[in-house]
């Protein structure tokens, strides 16, 4: 029992520490990262209302979205090891953060509030979707740790 334990303790722990922030952010690196979070906000909505915003914004922003996507890797290359196997880590983690945000209400009220916020996703160009998540990024640089 003990060893099982002991056992959990350290996956626990390695998959806690694969999910550390790595030191510091470069500003690209912080913009990538506000914008693979509203990739997956755009596409957990979508798919908890059953809405087909997502595939549209994907399609559309499919180039940004594979630049942010390697920014990302590049960026937990640093930490050392694999950079897509932490993306991929990162991105199931903020997405399982998002399904369950959205899973502990009523989807009807999910989705009521949801509407304007698919609406205004799948207006965005590549050009609008830069230039919001750039803003989104100057409102919370505080949450990053940035690289002198």
């Amino acid at each position: 029992m003990r060893f099982s334990f002991v056992a959990l303790l350290l996956i626990v722990g390695m998959f806690t520490s694969a999910l550390a922030a790595p030191a510091c952010f470069q500003r690209p690196e912080a913009v990538a990262d506000q914008g693979i979070r509203y990739m997956t906000e755009v596409m957990v909505m979508s798919d908890t209302c059953r809405d087909e915003t997502y595939a549209r914004f994907a399609y559309r922003n499919r180039d940004v979205l594979q630049t942010y996507q390697h920014t990302l890797m590049d960026h937990f290359k640093r930490e050392g090891g694999s950079g897509q196997s932490k993306l991929d880590t990162f991105m199931t983690h903020i997405a399982n953060e998002a399904a369950l945000r959205t899973g502990s209400k009523d989807i009807a009220q999910v989705c009521a509030v949801a509407v304007q916020f698919l609406a205004n996703a799948d207006k965005l160009d590549s050009a609008a979707f830069r230039q919001y998540i750039e803003q989104q990024t100057a409102l919370r640089v505080g949450d990053y740790k940035m690289c002198k």
